[in-house]
């Protein structure tokens, strides 16, 4: 009995691992601190085999990153201006957006999470909304060979002050429109109109413009956080929501900072 929850519980705890790579990601700016985050997070999780719950283990997963990230967080935000922007906002309201619209939480596990009152969750949801940065001009290179998805991440991006600076289509093109005009953020799908790959495109164009920033979108996020070396910081699932895609995109400008 006891070797079979434990079994279970080991599976819950694999399956939630790439999202914890995920919130670490977002948190710190970087794959490397990030899944470090993570895998303190796991080893310091140990669920109750007397009463395993998918949620319950995920939650304390989460709580424990949390926790060791309050500990660690003036060192593991490596760029000035990133950390000054980070400071300025409300406690604990940065958090709150991301585990509510990329991690999808609800704002009484994200209390439990965040060890505050549930009361306070709300506003400081909002808070968060109202303190995203938006850089009114700021240029966004689009990558998605779905016509539809990318006139919504263009109406989406536009919304928030955002100048698309193209729509490509295949990875060629958009190595060949950032040349054209060097993008600060890119927007890519992972799989794109030739079978050639998103991740492929923003490698290439880094190399040419190393401040750029990415942010994925793909049906299935778990294969961009397996904690492999060269995966994505900022990563969101489709379909996704507008708030989904701001929210991503705030925490790229903000850790993209100098």
């Amino acid at each position: 009995m006891a070797k079979g929850a434990r079994r279970a519980a080991g599976d819950i705890l694999d399956a939630a691992m790439p999202f914890l790579r995920r919130y670490g990601r977002a948190l710190t700016g970087h794959q490397n601190s990030g899944d470090t985050l993570a895998a303190k997070a796991r080893l310091s999780t140990r669920p109750d085999l007397g009463a395993i719950s998918a949620i319950d283990i995920r939650v304390q997963l989460f709580t424990n990153l949390n926790t060791i990230w309050n500990a660690l967080r003036a060192c593991s935000l490596s760029q000035t201006a990133a950390r000054r922007q980070i400071l300025a906002l409300t406690p604990g309201s940065r958090e709150t957006l991301l585990l509510r619209t990329i991690e999808e939480f609800s704002f009484a596990q994200i209390a439990q999470i965040l060890g505050v009152s549930l009361q306070n969750v709300p506003e400081l949801f909002e808070t968060a909304l109202q303190e995203m940065p938006y850089r009114t001009g700021s240029r966004v290179l689009i990558i998605e060979d779905d016509p539809m998805l990318a006139m919504d991440m263009s109406s989406c991006l536009g919304d928030m002050g955002c100048t698309v600076t193209g729509v490509a289509r295949t990875a060629s093109e958009a190595v060949c429109l950032a040349a054209t005009s060097p993008p600060e953020l890119i927007i890519t799908a992972l799989s794109l109109a030739d079978a050639s790959s998103g991740l492929d495109a923003a490698r290439r164009i880094s190399r040419q413009h190393p401040a750029v920033s990415a942010v994925f979108v793909t049906p299935y996020p778990e294969k961009l956080l397996t904690g492999a070396i060269g995966e994505p910081v900022f990563i969101i699932a489709k379909p996704y929501l507008d708030q989904q895609v701001r929210s991503a995109v705030s925490q790229a400008f903000i850790l993209s900072s100098r």
